[in-house]
């Protein structure tokens, strides 16, 4: 940008202590000669510090009256007076340094954050930064433009808060998706059924199979075995281990039975010899299935309350003290027979929530899907319904542990709540109130294979990371099973909250404020002809055009007229960046992104890649999805019935279980039809280009945001082109005649008169499914003489004319003269 006598810089900078302590922060170069550099340097035997340098001069380190704590916030400000001709550096409004300078008048500045690769001053150093609340100032007191950085974009172009100047980004990781998405940290792979056994105190959850015990460090996301013998028949037993405090050792890992004779109760596992105390064997299947325990520290006792076994459920309350003394009991009779619960723990208090069972505790009676909550005092194992919620369709229930938070308006519990209903389910964090029994959902979705006895899924909260930990446990093939660890920042925010694009209060910018971390790219500024913004819309050019072109800068859509605001009747898209987003990807090829940015395409195979493609189409076509005759016709008509049931089957349950990685959709089946059904932010491009074409063909004025979402998936071209079957020749022309028909009609609009890069760009859409479109090529040369690229003009045409002789093996009879002068 530009500036004449004052500028100044500022931000609210924080260093992560993860991360090695060096590289730049900031880089201002005025007038494409001088720098000024922010830089974070680790000398040997000193702590890390900032530092300012201008050009190869080291002014000094950046330190007030009171030593500043990098790893906290801290409010640089950077002032170039040239009127005075001096540097000034404030931290948190301190005057920290001050310096004399000089350069000429109508000075020109480049601000970069992170790195870069501006000529004659790239950098790849990059210090672990955390970004908010960039500033420019042109005047003394007064802020020109501004980025909170609140807010996760998936573009590379950000708007400053006025709307005057844009930002580009490169590789940002915005803190705030760490506070909605959950992130995929292990796989591990069990030959026998295996139990997750959480150790808080250990940051670490331990899982037990039939010969070993796993234990995986949930800060380090590393994994340590202790292989065992005699094996367990893990098949007979139920997740019945635990961690117990044990005088001057620690947490101990102990198996706990109740079932047993006396004496024969405990088992406790020694890590250093790696065995059992005493041999964990039994001679049935267990009666207490899906039950929950915990540790009272007032007795220092194991609790086993309620659970499943037998066709039976019950209320059972067994203790059993570390010494080895059982006490077996029930349950006051004010809470039914159940399993499935979930439970929280405080110092003196359990929270009992939920859970499937029913009055009588006999299966055969059916089951009932509660939702209540009753409070066991640990002192005298006294209980107190708090409350109940009707009983209704649902049949969610929660995951084993609930995490308990005391806030100031009453107690709230963090659970994991699913589908006991399906088998391929999904896990979703919740807020529950322990007041009234509000819920609120925080975060997305985890998928979860559930098999009721076969399946289990944990909740861990270790408040020195600030974060929540998720384990789940499924059988997979055979007698294999397969555990999953999942981590979230706390706190949690609801994702419903995050597709909103302006911040609606300061708890967001006091809690939040999304930012970029290190290996955030450079930021770098243009102003617009040094114009104010006004009312009209704008529309960004291409990637490739914005390097091409010297000034950069936005493309104004309107020549004669503005668009008219209708955006009440507008539903909301969102373009696709280079597929990162989580979604199913059609155009240009098939691919599957998961909600980890992974592409997990190579897992579909031809025929899964041809049943999903099959099913979305028809889903979009009639809006009921593909009938199983049709599906048998296309797929699977050489086969018998039984074997394209079969093979139906297996694959669409492959889909699911991919889809489950992908976000929250399902592949559901009525009346005879197969559909797709998309429940949440899972982006499918083809469905979204049809929504699109669909919404503007019958405008005679298009709005802004939508053509540069039409442009954006345009120029990804053709539908599935690599998917060569009679079935999908009808899909891939339909869409590419509406496409072009549609681009065709914008090309010639008179909104975009006089505006040749839009023309150029829309011009080149058409060519990506038409590349003999005579007056698309046409339009393309006539803009760049306009634009005076000569070059390029004569390029274009002559690349036209090959391609024309190769396809139609005959010449183009015009020469680039009469060409762009016909009408």
């Amino acid at each position: 940008m530009r500036f004449k006598d004052y500028l100044s810089v500022s931000f609210d900078l924080k260093i992560r202590e993860k991360g090695e302590h060096f590289g730049y922060v900031c880089r201002m170069i005025v007038d494409n000669r001088n720098s000024l550099n922010l830089i974070l340097v680790n000398p040997v035997n000193e702590e890390p510090y900032l530092c300012l340098i201008k050009d190869q001069q080291y002014l000094g380190k950046i330190h007030s009256s009171a030593a500043i704590d990098i790893h906290e916030w801290n409010r640089i400000k950077i002032e170039l007076e040239y009127k005075n001709d001096t540097l000034y550096v404030r931290n948190n409004g301190s005057l920290i340094s001050k310096e004399k300078v000089t350069a000429p008048d109508n000075h020109s500045v480049k601000v970069c954050f992170g790195a870069n690769k501006l000529a004659s001053y790239t950098t790849s150093d990059v210090a672990p930064i955390i970004l908010k609340d960039v500033q420019i100032g042109l005047e003394p007191g007064s802020i020109k433009y501004e980025w909170s950085l609140e807010q996760a974009v998936s573009d590379t172009l950000l708007q400053d808060k006025f709307r005057q100047m844009t930002a580009f980004i490169s590789n940002p990781e915005w803190i705030i998706n760490s506070h909605i998405y959950w992130k995929h940290r292990k796989t591990l792979s069990f030959s026998s059924k295996t139990f997750p056994v959480p150790c808080e105190d250990q940051s670490a959850c331990y899982f037990i199979a039939k010969d070993r015990i796993v234990k995986y460090d949930l800060i380090r996301s590393t994994t340590k075995e202790y292989v065992f013998s005699p094996l367990i028949d893990v098949n007979r037993i139920t997740n019945q281990f635990l961690f117990v405090p044990l005088k001057d050792k620690g947490s101990q890992l102990v198996y706990y039975d109740f079932e047993k004779p006396d004496g024969e109760n405990l088992s406790f596992f020694n890590f250093q010899t790696k065995s059992w105390s005493i041999p964990i064997q039994r001679k049935r299947q267990s009666s207490y299935t899906q039950h929950n325990r915990f540790f009272n520290p007032k007795d220092s006792s194991i609790v086993q309350i309620l659970g499943y076994g037998f066709h039976l459920y019950t209320r059972e309350l067994n203790r059993i003290s570390l010494s080895g003394e059982v006490i077996k009991g029930e349950l006051p009779d004010v809470i039914t027979p159940r399993y499935l619960s979930a439970i929280g723990k405080t110092d003196s208090l359990v929270y009992i929530y939920g859970g499937l069972g029913n009055d009588l505790g006999k299966q055969e009676y059916g089951v009932v899907h509660y939702k209540d909550l009753y409070k066991l005092n640990l002192n005298d194992y006294s209980l107190e319904k708090k409350w109940a919620i009707p009983e209704n369709l649902c049949d969610e229930v929660a995951a084993s542990t609930l995490i308990v938070d005391e806030v100031e308006k009453g107690e709230h519990a963090k659970g994991l709540f699913f589908s006991s209903g399906r088998f391929l389910s999904s896990l979703v964090l919740k807020d529950l109130n322990l007041e009234n029994g509000q819920e609120t959902v925080l975060g997305d979705t985890i998928p979860y294979t559930f098999l009721d006895v076969n399946s289990h899924a944990d909740l861990i909260y270790l408040a020195s990371e600030k974060c929540y930990y998720a384990v789940t446990v499924h059988q997979v093939e055979g007698n294999n099973y397969e555990a999953n660890i999942y981590s979230i920042a706390s706190p949690v925010l609801p994702i419903q909250n995050m597709t909103v694009q302006e911040s609606k209060g300061n708890w967001w910018k006091l809690l939040f404020i999304c930012i970029c971390v290190a290996g955030l790219g450079g930021i770098g500024w243009r102003l617009r002809n040094s114009r104010k913004y006004d009312k009209k819309k704008v529309i960004s050019i291409s990637q490739q055009d914005i390097c091409e072109k010297e000034e950069g800068g936005v493309l104004d859509i309107n020549s004669e007229k503005e668009i008219q605001e209708n955006d009440h009747l507008y539903s909301s898209f969102e373009a696709p960046v280079l597929n990162t987003t989580p979604g199913i990807y059609m155009l240009n090829g098939f691919q599957v992104i998961n909600r980890d940015l992974k592409d997990i395409t190579g897992k579909f195979t031809p025929i899964m890649r041809q049943l999903l493609s099959v099913i979305i189409l028809y889903s979009n076509q009639n809006n009921k999805g593909i009938s199983n005759i049709k599906l048998k016709e296309l797929l699977w008509y050489d086969k018998s019935e039984e074997s394209f049931s079969n093979n139906r089957s297996v694959n669409i349950r492959k889909i699911r279980l991919l889809l489950e990685e992908v976000g929250d959709t399902e592949i559901s089946s009525a009346n005879g039809y197969w559909y797709f059904l998309n429940k949440g932010h899972v982006y499918n491009d083809y469905t979204i280009a049809n929504q699109l074409m669909q919404k503007m063909a019958p405008l005679d004025v298009v709005h802004k945001e939508d053509l540069e979402k039409l442009l954006s998936l345009a120029s990804f071209g053709q539908l599935l082109p690599n998917m060569q079957f009679d079935w999908v020749d009808s899909f891939k022309a339909d869409y590419s005649d509406s496409m072009i028909d549609l681009l065709s009609r914008l090309r010639d609009s008179k909104q975009f008169v006089g505006n040749d890069n839009l023309r150029i760009q829309i011009s080149n859409c058409i060519l990506r499914f038409d590349s003999l479109d005579e007056e698309s090529v046409r339009v393309k040369c006539r803009a760049l003489v306009d634009l005076k690229r000569m070059g390029m003009a004569y390029t274009a045409f002559d690349q036209f004319t090959k391609e024309y002789k190769l396809i139609l093996n005959e010449d183009f009879k015009y020469s680039f003269e009469q060409f762009i002068s016909e009408k």
